[in-house]
């Protein structure tokens, strides 16, 4: 799944915030589910593992366009 980040460097997947870092604002990361984490990566790169603390389903996959 895709998500863009905050200018502040937070995305939110099932519910949960995930902060990704100030370097990453406005870009878009692809979220990857593993059994109990989030591995997010950027560009190729990883950028984080975190723990799912969470149970609820993902509901969005891709990103929508930022409205002006």
């Amino acid at each position: 799944m895709q998500r863009r980040v905050s200018s502040r460097g937070w995305i939110a997947v099932a519910g949960q915030r995930i902060g990704v870092g100030i370097g990453h604002a406005a870009a878009t990361v692809t979220v990857e589910e593993a059994n109990a984490t989030f591995r997010i990566t950027c560009a190729g790169q990883a950028v984080a593992e975190v723990a799912r603390t969470t149970t609820r389903p993902v509901t969005r996959f891709k990103v929508r366009t930022p409205q002006r």
